[in-house]
């Protein structure tokens, strides 16, 4: 009985809260990029930055659902939520890193301040996903199920 009803609440916690919190997680990937970087690039001034933000309310969300026995259950059900998840929020940690770079650059009104946090920003993108490629590679993102001993 008490396995049905935490079901349930999994289910509910996926359907109600997880399931929108992964498509504003992608929406605000696609965001950043398009609206936040390449808009500050076009206008040449600096932008305030969302990026961090939107990682602190996914953080809480994805901590909840990994911390909290109940809802480990649709990690447990769909075995590609969880490397998603992750692979998701570390995106999104990179571009967010690589936003607030660009914006203390374009702070100074200097061509040459905006070069190098082009520069600078384009450095960090790549260097964190090769980091993020080598890390995956060495640590993949699996969940294993462990059985109760009872």
């Amino acid at each position: 009985m008490s396995d049905k009803i935490a079901n349930i609440i999994a289910a509910l916690w996926f359907f109600g809260v997880l399931i929108w919190a992964l498509l504003f997680g992608v929406f605000a990937l696609i965001m950043i990029p398009f609206s936040d970087i390449a808009g500050m690039i076009n206008s040449g001034y600096s932008r305030s930055t969302e990026g961090l933000i939107f990682c602190f309310l996914l953080g809480i969300i994805f901590s909840l659902t990994g911390l909290v026995p109940v809802l480990r259950k649709a990690y447990y059900k769909l075995p590609w939520l969880y490397p998603f998840t992750m692979m998701l929020f570390m995106d999104l940690f990179i571009l967010s890193i690589a936003e607030m770079i660009l914006a203390k650059g374009f702070a100074i009104d200097s061509r040459f301040h905006h070069v190098m946090a082009i520069i600078v920003m384009s450095i960090q993108i790549i260097a964190c996903r090769i980091a993020m490629s080598k890390y995956l590679k060495r640590y993949p993102l699996l969940i294993h199920k462990y059985e109760r001993l009872e």
